[in-house]
């Protein structure tokens, strides 16, 4: 696994390059990569979307399935997710010529963070299995399991993963707050100033988060369940006819497309959709399900759960609520607004590709696009507040954006991002 992670920070890491052995050209020299393609993006979890934490769901606790169940189902996902990074480094390695993205990044350390925590549960669970003088070997072949004395048995140590995943990305190394015992910091009035500010842009991040994720679906302790249970039930109710799902988002619950990439115009987050066709109740209703001793269809019944909406919409963007298509559209629009102008944000105008106008282009693009479908999902969601975001939003001073370094070989002259009309 160490070796595994070194490789994947230096593929992380790397400029892209082309193929084809051009590039000490002038070609090679300027070029900046290619994004995944869609059937790249299906193939490969790791770099395209974000995994499931089966550390953290529900059904698979100790409690509904016992410590030996837990166990199985816990080293078996690890193994899975280990086949999947080396899936994810073995195309990188093949596909020198893709660029690292922002987006893809940030695939990436989440599905880290998944993997070291599933790792740390996996360690956990052998610790207590070991000390129930049990093998290892007799809980994943109970069949063919050989009953060995606990002295020689030892916990599985744990490897040089947490270390080595700090020193790849040191932004993903938790903290601990300094405790110091100085009674004059006590009075460290820069200090507390400092902490006031910190604690201020904390609780800015998490009343952002709020309105990206509104509701209970996503305040409960079971919010992983409840998209966990969607997945699974969901489609049997569309089966069913007791809701009917438009058949691209039906297609692509099925197969999971939620934790792809910029899956929130194609495929809804499934406790969206629970939203959208049962309301926010549904969730408390959700806690008391039980799959493990109980259909989804006798829990509808028992619970009286019938759904407010029946037929879907068949843009995925509708399962938004007004507050979350608003507050995306705000990202999509700062985000433009500093592509199109990087000095804007002054020390952090390198983030904006000041000085790399294809790829300021390419993104500028991305967000224009963005906002186009988020508006259009809005006027059709919910008219009156489209109204008054057309009142209020930024404007942008011209629909053409110039690159004169793109100009000097009859190349693109600006871009048509966007229109005030």
């Amino acid at each position: 696994m160490d070796e595994i992670l070194k490789l994947l920070k230096e593929l992380m890491e790397r400029e892209p390059r082309p193929k084809g052995g051009i590039m000490d050209t002038p070609a090679g020299i300027d070029f900046i990569g290619r994004k995944l393609t869609k059937e790249e993006k299906g193939a490969d979890i790791i770099l395209s979307g974000k995994l499931t934490d089966a550390s953290r769901f529900k059904p698979f606790s100790i409690q509904n399935i016992g410590l030996d169940e837990r166990y199985r189902k816990i080293n078996e996902y690890y193994g899975d997710i280990q086949k999947a990074f080396e899936k994810s480094i073995n195309f990188l390695k093949q596909n020198p010529d893709i660029r690292i993205t922002p987006e893809l990044r940030d695939n990436v350390l989440y599905n880290l963070g998944v993997l070291r925590r599933v790792q740390d549960e996996k360690t956990k669970l052998e610790k207590g299995i070991l000390s129930e003088n049990k093998t290892l070997e007799s809980i994943l072949n109970p069949k063919k399991g050989e009953v060995v004395e606990l002295k020689n048995q030892r916990p599985i140590a744990k490897d040089l993963f947490t270390q080595i995943l700090d020193e790849m990305f040191p932004e993903m190394k938790p903290t601990k707050p300094k405790i110091n015992d100085e009674a004059d910091d006590i009075f460290d009035v820069g200090g507390f100033a400092k902490q006031l500010e910190e604690s201020g842009k904390r609780s800015e991040r998490e009343a952002r988060v709020k309105r990206l994720y509104e509701g209970p679906g996503y305040d409960r302790p079971n919010s992983a369940n409840y998209r966990g249970y969607g997945s699974f039930f969901l489609p049997k109710l569309h089966e069913k006819g007791i809701i009917n799902l438009d058949k691209k988002i039906y297609d692509n619950l099925v197969k999971g497309a939620h934790h792809y990439g910029n899956a929130d115009f194609f495929a809804p987050d499934p406790i969206r959709i629970w939203r959208k066709h049962f309301g926010d109740d549904v969730f408390e209703k959700l806690d008391n399900f039980d799959p493990q001793n109980e259909d989804i269809f006798r829990w509808l019944e028992r619970n009286n759960v019938q759904p407010i909406l029946k037929q879907g919409p068949e843009d995925a963007l509708e399962y938004q609520t007004t507050g979350e298509i608003l507050e995306n559209l705000n990202d999509d629009l700062d985000a433009f607004a500093r592509y199109k102008d990087p000095e804007s944000a002054g020390e952090d105008a390198k983030f904006y590709f000041s000085d790399k106008p294809e790829l300021r282009l390419e993104r500028l693009g991305f967000h224009g696009e963005n906002i186009q479908k988020r508006e259009a999902a809005l006027q059709r969601l919910d008219p009156d507040a489209f109204r008054e975001y057309s009142r209020t939003k930024p404007k942008f001073d011209s629909n053409i954006l110039p690159f004169k370094e793109l100009n000097a070989e009859g190349g693109i002259v600006g871009l048509y991002i966007w229109s005030d009309t």
